[in-house]
């Protein structure tokens, strides 16, 4: 099960979309067995960690810049507007 886990953490945001997508249609469409639906059930929990693992580490490096460049902003410059920071 590690093994997986670090073969998903490979993917790239957009691949385990495609893979998460596949998962779940494949268990819209209901032919799958219980043994088969849990498996796949089980793959797309493992995909949505990679994809909040994407997601949380890209805001944290999102806010990192935003950090930087609002230290660096003029004064005149204020984001007020769609919930931006203040300085």
């Amino acid at each position: 099960m590690e093994q997986q886990q670090n073969l998903d953490d490979s993917l790239t945001f957009e691949e385990a979309m495609e893979k998460l997508a596949v998962v779940v249609s494949e268990l819209e469409k209901g032919e799958l067995s219980l043994d088969e639906s849990l498996i796949a059930f089980e793959k797309g929990i493992r995909l949505l960690g990679v994809l909040t693992r994407r997601l949380n580490s890209f805001e944290e490096r999102v806010e990192v810049l935003l950090q930087g460049f609002y230290s660096e902003a003029p004064d005149w410059l204020q984001i007020r507007e769609s919930g931006g920071r203040t300085k």
